[in-house]
């Protein structure tokens, strides 16, 4: 499933995406987990490149972690870059985005948007 150890957490989200999207299963809902039993094959990603961030505190880290893994796993044939930023929680650098680590996430972004 996807989620965090924190099942109030997980009860908020799960909550969330059941009134944004009527009708799901949850959060074990192929549309926001692509580890769930009915997801499509990550091996048949029709792009080359994914980058994968996560943050060290957030709650979401470890489902993160494992939608990387999963997609190396997978036999996809393109290129997946971990960028984990230590010490930090969920989107970290909307809150402070003049920090140093919020620049340095947003400089690997922009160079693997950039990448040829």
């Amino acid at each position: 499933m996807l989620g965090s150890e924190d099942p109030v957490f997980d009860d908020r989200i799960d909550s969330l995406w059941r009134l944004l999207c009527p009708g799901t299963t949850g959060l074990d809902d192929p549309r926001v987990n692509p580890l769930a039993e009915l997801a499509p094959s990550l091996g048949a990603l029709p792009c080359r490149r994914v980058l994968v961030a996560v943050a060290e505190k957030d709650r979401l880290r470890e489902s993160d972690r494992a939608y990387y893994e999963a997609l190396r796993r997978s036999g996809w044939e393109g290129e997946a870059l971990l960028l984990e930023s230590e010490g930090e929680q969920h989107v970290f650098h909307l809150h402070n985005p003049h920090s140093d680590k919020a620049r340095a996430k947003l400089r690997t972004v922009v160079d693997f948007l950039t990448a040829e």
